[in-house]
């Protein structure tokens, strides 16, 4: 707003209407390519758009800014592939630090999901230049009126003020601003430095401030410290933005953003489908916020799924949850209730012509196949939603404080899946609030008092470690070289601490051959030996920290009497840092975590390969010495033939052999090579690559086979849903596999024996035959059961007795009967006997029985229920028939006259 005032204080109002007329009017597609063209043909390298998922940065949730890509080049411009470069960068702001998710459908161009186009320099050129190339990109290129422009720069910066001047722009187009508008930093500590900004004058009377800015060049020159000191960067560099949602709108003479093409298309889209279905459609110009919250969000929706993000409960998975159920409560409100919003993806790809995202045709079928799981599972509980909302907002008891009781709120949340901040924009749209304090603790209550309250001391304990990050213990990663699982290393670090009636040891040591990396591969266990002779077992390895790995240890074979305490009071001399310990790393653990590791990368390959599809993307894996667990998004179970011919594929493989390879690389170099990287994991400036030659190559952290030979043989054991278009396998391979296989045929032997059979096919024959042969003698039992429940008293008179005014018998049935018989012979009596209340025990069984016609006063589960209260047990059921399990057994007629007929006379 300080820029706004600034920049309307010195703005002459004129329309200067003539100039209008020669201003370029260009798509979207086609301003994507005349950017880039124009950065081309001034010496910068084309990059294509990264993923919304940030391989390299571990502190962002989603791409958020055109330099996220670039960011490690800006921090070691030496290490850059090119000198300048420029891009048009899909961005994501709907989660972390950076979030305009409540802003979508209420102002003029927050969005969730944009592009950003940029030009960027890692030493090559300064401020002249990039102040040249913007304003004549501006003026000569899309020959925008000079007069309806403004730039800012920031006070002190003379330099960037003069060589704005030089490009002919008077004093009152050039506003001087404060450090909080024109100074930018990459954070609290790094490059940072000068930026201008250039603003185009919309003449939009209605807006508070009619300046939108278009442009920012940022001048990364300076160097910030952690103790906020700043220096000059030997190597200046430039990193630049231009919103296209933004200039389109420019170029096209709109209001807002939702008026370009884009989400012209898709609102018109929107409208013709409401047409389609009888439903109320606006004419407007400008959408609806309604309007608006669905073309972004589903613009959102598709990209990120087809950068490979599912809807789940945690991390990026629950933003595009939110994403998607916030957009069909928005089409909730324009009146459809049904699944609707891939009818809209023909409409999305018209805004994309020019092939810029072109997973967003390969992966059409899963992105679509996601939305709809995702839409159909929401829909069935929104209305159940919604209608407890409206019972809330129609309570006389709230109508004083309009606040959502917080207990409402998280039952909305934990059993309907609404988000909160769905919840929260319906209240306001009531007039209602809610308390997101008691909101947020009643979540942590649940979450403490549920199934991840284990986690807490886990949570602490890492905390408590990562302590070690600051006396700088970074151990260094051995494990990979199988000669070096057996060698000395020493202590860097010890940890323990007193847990009740057991100690928890960690220790770090360097260098550590145990695999604990993660990257869904389970850590390594094994021994250490101390200098002392004394061996303990290593049985978990975790990373409190980057560059951190501590093994958790237990003493092993502890004498008779000896406790934990014991034994590290005699070790403590030797498990301290500085000493040496020699490490023996498990193996059999090892190598079947490897096989199996690797097995997942082939998996991989052949389901992409025998699918014939690149929908498939890895969304999480488990690799374990005897099994693999592989979770893929794909839209649609696979069928038994598929499975088959993926299993043949992956054997087929293994057979041929073929040695594994390992490479480190830059992360822009493995993937322009083609190696796969999944989108669930982040990943530094260097990667290493596991390739198989012509059959696989994938970026990872895990320890492999160096000869696929040792994955034969490979069986897939079954192939599931986890979620919304996500599937699972669970396979083995190698050793593990023959185990399976080994497993699965020791019971065949005796089951021939028993079948009297020759053979498994002989078997299946007499499995058949057996299993008819079972079924009529069910029939019969069935048959039996009904005549015998149907003849005269069975075994034993009824022992006759009264409940209030009501007329008993007790039958005691033979204990060789079971309860199926007592509920049929309790059926006959109530009919055959309907004045009498029929109680007929067995053991521990009860079953009570009386006709509803002739007796109205009691019900079968009310007098079973009033028994209950006097003889230990318990039970239920409905009017007529009522079921219960006795503490103590009812065999002779004597037990019915010393326990039930005493219960009966207190009722």
């Amino acid at each position: 707003m300080y820029q706004a005032r600034l920049l309307t204080k010195k703005y002459v109002a004129s329309t200067h209407y003539s100039q209008l007329r020669f201003m370029q009017q260009l798509t979207s597609p086609q301003l994507r390519t005349k950017f880039i063209k124009y950065f081309e043909n001034k010496g910068h390298v084309p990059v294509k758009s990264a993923s919304l998922v940030p391989h390299n940065d571990k502190s962002l949730l989603f791409t958020n800014a055109g330099m996220v890509p670039f960011k490690e080049y800006f921090l070691k411009p030496s290490t850059a592939p090119f000198k300048s470069a420029t891009s048009v960068q899909k961005c994501m702001r709907a989660g972390g630090k950076h979030n305009d998710l409540d802003n979508v459908g209420f102002t003029p161009r927050h969005h969730t999901f944009f592009e950003m186009l940029g030009n960027f320099s890692f030493g090559k050129y300064s401020k002249a230049e990039a102040i040249e190339y913007a304003w004549s990109f501006l003026i000569n290129e899309l020959k925008l009126p000079i007069n309806r422009l403004r730039v800012t720069v920031l006070e002190g910066d003379e330099e960037g003020y003069n060589l704005w001047k030089k490009r002919g722009l008077p004093d009152e187009m050039i506003v001087k601003c404060g450090p909080e508008d024109n100074f930018w930093s990459m954070g609290d500590e790094g490059p940072c430095g000068p930026c201008t900004e250039i603003f185009w004058d919309t003449q939009d009377k209605t807006l508070d401030d009619p300046w939108l800015e278009i442009w920012n060049l940022v001048f990364m020159e300076k160097y910030r410290d952690a103790q906020g000191n700043i220096t000059d960067l030997p190597v200046p560099c430039i990193d630049t933005g231009m919103g296209l949602e933004r200039m389109i709108c420019v170029l096209q003479g709109k209001q807002n953003n939702f008026q370009i093409d884009q989400f012209e298309n898709l609102i018109n889209g929107l409208r013709t489908l409401l047409k389609d279905r009888g439903l109320e459609s606006s004419t407007d110009i400008d959408p609806s916020p309604h309007e608006k919250i669905v073309a972004d969000h589903f613009r959102s929706m598709c990209f990120l799924i087809g950068d490979g993000v599912v809807p789940s409960n945690v991390g990026r998975g629950y933003v595009l949850r939110r994403i998607i159920r916030r957009a069909l409560r928005s089409a909730k409100q324009l009146g459809i209730s049904q699944p609707f919003l891939t009818d809209l993806y023909p409409t999305l790809l018209e805004g994309f012509t020019d092939g810029s995202y072109p997973e967003l045709a390969s992966r059409a079928s899963s992105i679509r196949s996601i939305i709809t799981n995702e839409e159909t599972a929401f829909l069935a509980t929104l209305d159940r939603g919604m209608a407890l909302l409206e019972n809330v907002f129609n309570q006389p008891d709230l109508q004083q404080t309009k606040e959502i009781p917080p207990n409402v709120a998280f039952q909305l949340y934990d059993t309907y899946g609404f988000p909160f901040d769905l919840t929260l924009i319906i209240a306001q749209e009531k007039g209602w609030s809610v308390n997101i304090e008691a909101m947020e603790a009643l979540k942590q209550k649940q979450k403490l008092a549920g199934k991840e309250s284990w986690k807490t001391e886990s949570i602490a304990d890492k905390s408590r470690l990562s302590e070690w990050k600051n006396q700088s213990i970074r151990p260094q990663f051995t494990g990979y070289d199988h000669s070096l699982l057996h060698q000395e290393s020493e202590i860097l670090a010890v940890d323990t601490v007193k847990k009740g009636k057991t100690v928890e040891v960690n220790i770090a040591i360097d260098p550590c051959p145990f695999y604990g990396l993660g990257g869904g591969q389970v850590a390594d266990n094994g021994v250490i030996e101390l200098t002392n002779g004394s061996i303990w077992r290593v049985t978990d390895v975790t990373q409190p920290y980057e560059g951190g790995m501590a093994l958790r240890l237990v003493p092993d074979n502890l004498k008779q009497g000896e406790d934990i305490h014991q034994r590290l009071d005699t070790d403590r001399e030797y498990l301290q840092r500085g000493h040496l310990v020699r490490t023996q790393v498990d193996m059999d653990r090892r190598e079947g975590a490897e096989v199996h590791h690797t097995a997942t990368h082939l998996l991989n390959a052949g389901l992409r390969k025998i699918l014939n599809s690149n929908d498939i993307v890895q969304a999480g894996s488990t690799v374990e010495p005897k099994k693999l667990r592989f979770d893929f998004t794909y839209g649609k179970p696979l069928k038994q033939q598929d499975l088959n011919s993926i299993e043949d594929w992956v054997n087929q493989v293994a057979l041929t052999g073929g040695e594994t390879s390992v490479r480190h690389m830059k992360l822009t170099d493995a993937v322009s090579v083609g190696a796969i990287a999944a989108f669930s994991e982040k990943y530094g400036e260097t990667v290493r690559v596991i390739d198989v030659p012509g059959i696989s190559k994938e970026l990872c952290g895990g320890t492999h086979v160096d000869n696929i030979k040792k994955l034969y043989p490979f069986k897939i054991l079954a192939e599931t849903s986890v979620a919304a278009g996500t599937r699972r396998i669970e396979a083995v391979a190698g050793l593990a596999c023959i185990e399976w296989y080994r497993k699965s045929y020791e019971p065949i032997p005796e089951a021939l024996k028993l079948l009297r059979a020759n053979s498994t096919a002989d078997m299946i024959d007499k499995l058949e035959k057996t299993m008819q042969q079972t079924k009529e003698l069910q029939k019969r039992v069935e048959f039996m059961n009904e005549k015998l429940a149907s003849a005269g008293e069975v075994i034993i008179e009824p022992v006759s007795s009264k409940m209030k005014d009501l007329d008993v018998k007790i039958h005691l049935i033979d204990s060789d009967l079971d309860a199926t018989f007592m509920q049929k012979r309790a059926n006959v009596l109530k009919e055959s006997q309907s004045k009498y209340v029929h109680i007929l025990v067995n053991g521990k069984t009860v079953v009570v029985a009386l006709n509803g016609q002739e007796i109205k006063t009691e019900t079968a589960n009310s007098i079973l229920k009033q028994m209950l209260k006097h003889i230990k047990g318990g039970g239920g059921g409905q009017k007529e028939m009522a079921q219960g399990r006795l503490a103590e057994s009812i065999s002779t007629e004597q037990d019915i006259i010393s326990k039930v007929l005493p219960a009966l006379e207190k009722c």
